[in-house]
């Protein structure tokens, strides 16, 4: 099977997981990711983060949580050719489009994630778009996958192009994954 076969089963099998969860677990869960990545936020002046899916563990509280703790928050708007252009984000809602560039300003990127494996590959939804994105990330800024406590794996296919992730947070904890920033 290819590699691109293999996470196409694998995002499946994680998205029906994450559709079966019942609401209350998921709430749960996400109060708690929310809580580690809030613990650790103190100085992030800006963080990239992403609006969550009904079913994913980022939350809006979150969003609202960095806004309050003094972080300006700045959200993806995917394009065309499915790279991102940012957005600054608040409650009201998103702001003008800062560029594709903007990231490059961060210090620290909150990146959505069907799975992420030990050695910081990332399953994301297929489309590049984030592994596109994190190639501007500055080299000191963490990348950190938001998961569900079972989308920690030990490993998952990885081509090329994939960027890893630095952290993994889930409701159990945060989890650095040994990999260096920027890497």
């Amino acid at each position: 099977m290819s590699a691109q076969d293999a996470k196409a089963e694998l995002r499946a099998r994680f998205a029906a997981a994450r559709r079966a969860m019942p609401d209350d677990h998921r709430a749960r869960a996400r109060r708690a990711v929310a809580g580690h990545v809030l613990a650790r936020a103190d100085g992030w002046p800006v963080v990239a983060a992403y609006e969550p899916l009904r079913t994913e563990p980022g939350s809006v509280a979150l969003l609202a949580g960095l806004v309050a703790a003094g972080a300006r928050v700045i959200v993806p708007v995917t394009l065309s050719d499915r790279d991102l252009d940012w957005a600054p984000w608040s409650a009201a809602g998103r702001g003008d489009a800062l560029g594709r560039e903007a990231v490059g300003d961060v210090s620290a990127v909150l990146v959505p994630a069907s799975a992420v494996a030990r050695d910081g590959t990332r399953l994301g939804r297929g489309g590049g778009s984030y592994d596109r994105a994190l190639a501007r990330v500055p080299a000191t800024a963490p990348t950190v996958a938001l998961v569900f406590d079972d989308e920690l794996v030990a490993d998952l296919p990885r081509e090329p192009w994939d960027v890893a992730v630095t952290a993994a947070v889930r409701p159990a904890g945060w989890t650095d994954l040994g990999v260096a920033a920027g890497g």
